[in-house]
């Protein structure tokens, strides 16, 4: 015969509050990071997310391997692909 354990209504209360401060400080962080950052970069802030120069972000261009969005004269890169082209060179 198996027995059910009933937790006292303050464990209840301990358990959620803990289960929810965890996933709070989890998820806030990245969420609010996410919510305010640009999502259209400049080249200078290329430059510097990639640490390299503006000779070599115009190389990773015409190389195709950084997309872009071009009008007229003005080059924007979005985000995410920056982030993903970091995260394809991470060397483990």
């Amino acid at each position: 015969m198996q027995h059910a354990y009933i937790p006292t209504k303050e464990e209840l209360e301990d358990i959620i509050s803990r289960v929810t401060r965890e996933t709070v400080n989890e998820v806030l962080p990245g969420a609010i990071r996410k919510a305010t950052r640009n999502e259209w970069l400049t080249t200078d802030d290329v430059m510097e997310m990639l640490q390299c120069s503006r000779r070599h972000v115009q190389y990773l261009r015409d190389s195709k391997q950084l997309p872009f969005s071009q009008n007229g004269r003005t080059i924007r890169y979005h985000i995410e692909d920056v982030e993903a082209f970091l995260n394809d060179h991470k060397v483990e």
